[in-house]
């Protein structure tokens, strides 16, 4: 299970293998279009969204998982989920282990989208020696690291457009006015400690997505369509670019050689 995951991981980075800023970019607007993850863990749910407009779910218990595939250019590879659907999602969401949305952020109740599905997804994106994650299923309020890790949350709606937040991660050795910074590469326990908090900004919705999810006791899968991004894919194969998101193939500047300075002339005599 570990090593097929390890393979569908590879393949959904979309740069584990040496390829060029066109395969590069032919694989990221594949996975674009076809969003598709496992995931192991465990719970009972299933949902879909058609649009940030609808996304449904019913749930026998909230999931944990960790998962792996390929969401969006953000979060591909492997990431960690926590997701409760409706029955669970409209009081879990404001609770331990989430920690509370700050009241400059909060909005009416009449405002708020009504989370009948809600996602939080983290994922580390640091060098080496901060891949492993802290032990446990639920999210993380504080974690070790000489970078934050990449994180959001979502909040299904029916009626109201999806709402989809990043969360924020606060240096707390900046805030006990500690600013040595900690340099050891790989070693985590001597990195930053940071908090999160759900005061981040908010992020664009997709306005395309049709897709399915499914967790039944240990492992489940996703599937989804994006029709805008399968055309952007498809154009792609011949080099066009509509949505402006190809990976450029870096160039080396060549030096400039700077000519030796004449020798001053001495005075004739």
């Amino acid at each position: 299970m570990r090593r097929a995951a390890a393979l569908l991981a590879c393949v959904a980075a979309a740069g584990c293998a040496d390829l060029s800023a066109y395969g590069r970019s032919r694989w990221a607007d594949l996975g674009d279009a076809l969003p598709v993850s496992v995931a192991w863990g465990w719970g009972i749910e299933a949902s879909v969204q058609v649009t940030p407009l609808v996304n449904l779910g019913l749930g026998v218990t909230p999931v944990v998982q960790e998962r792996v595939g390929f969401q969006d250019r953000t979060f591909r590879g492997h990431w960690r989920e926590f997701t409760a659907v409706f029955p669970w999602s409209p009081f879990l969401t404001d609770i331990s282990p989430i920690p509370p949305r700050p009241a400059a952020v909060r909005q009416s109740w009449w405002l708020e989208p009504l989370p009948l599905v809600y996602r939080w997804q983290i994922r580390r994106d640091a060098p080496s020696g901060e891949g492993a994650y802290p032990g446990g299923w639920e999210p993380k309020l504080r974690q070790w690291g000489r970078h934050p890790p990449l994180s959001r949350e979502s909040s299904g709606a029916l009626g109201l457009p999806e709402s989809v937040r990043e969360l924020a991660w606060h240096d707390l050795r900046l805030a006990q006015g500690d600013p040595q910074p900690f340099t050891t590469l790989g070693s985590p326990v001597r990195a930053t400690f940071w908090e999160v908090e759900r005061d981040g900004r908010d992020l664009p919705r997709r306005w395309d997505l049709i897709e399915g999810n499914a967790f039944a006791g240990i492992i489940g899968v996703r599937i989804g369509l994006r029709p805008v991004e399968l055309v952007d894919f498809l154009v792609g194969l011949v080099t066009f670019d509509p949505l402006g998101d190809d990976a450029v193939e870096a160039t080396a500047t060549p030096l400039q050689e700077t000519p030796p300075e004449p020798a001053p002339r001495l005075p004739e005599s």
